[in-house]
């Protein structure tokens, strides 16, 4: 799993501006595969410079081109690249501190009409209109200078963006989903992870979803299912692989990493431990039961 908030956090050689609590960087993909998957803590805005990529979810798909724009949720999900053209794109992470105040502070002030959404997409595409182009094309001069330029001013540009963003009626989906997360800092431990279990994600990974420290979260995880993440993952993901054994002609294989297991070896020793059979006996005997 390519962990693209602490790759860009972490690796020297991009263009970036590092905030107490977001961090803005320009970069042409480091990834040499077509097809992978990459999560990250914090929510994001992409603006894609030049060229395409295509964002997957477990219900949708977004391709996102040259000129066109994203929010994106903290969490997983799979990215498919176009290497016949070169890509380059503009990020902006967010932690949810971040989100609160700037809607705190900046959108609930200036914005009327706000809803919560119970169930929010993952992904949501944002109107680009000529001012917000021209603002992202304005955070070029300051990546260049990098950490040279006072965060005040920094931070300032960024909750502008984000005021264009909300201000535009065209977006008021997106504006939406901020006040929602803004309402809900860290979201609720139930929310990621049943929306995120078929990623193969860490126990610490997922800690780091739900803004907790490891303790706390393995802590805060059993008083709501009354047991262990590891347990509660396993137990998730081995039901999720038997329903879609017998409701597709999906291999085992891609029922293995389509689960969130590591390796086809882990899935199947796991599958029998559960089950008291591999995946293609449990499969063909209740197949058999079936007809």
């Amino acid at each position: 799993m390519f962990d693209s908030f602490r790759h860009f956090l972490e690796t020297p050689g991009y263009h970036k501006i590092i905030g107490e609590d977001y961090l803005i960087v320009e970069f042409k993909c480091p990834i040499k595969e077509e097809l992978f998957t990459a999560w990250s803590e914090c929510h994001s805005i992409v603006y894609v410079m030049s060229g395409q990529k295509k964002w997957i979810t477990p219900t949708k798909e977004y391709l996102v081109k040259e000129n066109e724009s994203i929010f994106v949720r903290k969490g997983a999900f799979k990215n498919q690249q176009y290497f016949e053209e070169g890509f380059c794109v503009l990020m902006f992470f967010m932690k949810d501190d971040f989100i609160k105040r700037c809607f705190d502070e900046d959108i609930r002030r200036e914005t009327t009409g706000v809803k919560k959404i119970d169930y929010p997409e993952f992904i949501y595409r944002i109107n680009v209109s000529e001012s917000l182009k021209d603002l992202y094309h304005s955070f070029f001069s300051y990546l260049k200078q990098g950490q040279k330029i006072p965060q005040k001013i920094i931070e300032l540009k960024f909750r502008e963006m984000i005021l264009n963003i909300s201000t535009d009626q065209k977006n008021s989906d997106v504006k939406d989903v901020l006040y929602t997360l803004s309402k809900n800092v860290d979201g609720t431990i139930e929310h990621i992870m049943e929306e995120q279990y078929i990623y193969n994600l860490k126990v610490d990974e997922f800690a780091r979803l739900c803004g907790r420290s490891i303790s706390t979260f393995k802590r805060d995880f059993k008083k709501i299912y009354n047991t262990t993440p590891g347990k509660w993952l396993l137990t998730k993901r081995l039901n999720l692989a038997s329903n879609l054994m017998l409701s597709t002609d999906f291999t085992i294989q891609e029922i293995c990493y389509d689960c969130g297991f590591e390796s086809d070896s882990h899935f199947i020793r796991s599958f029998k431990n559960h089950f008291s059979f591999t995946p293609k006996q449990w499969r063909n005997a209740r197949i058999k039961t079936l007809d």
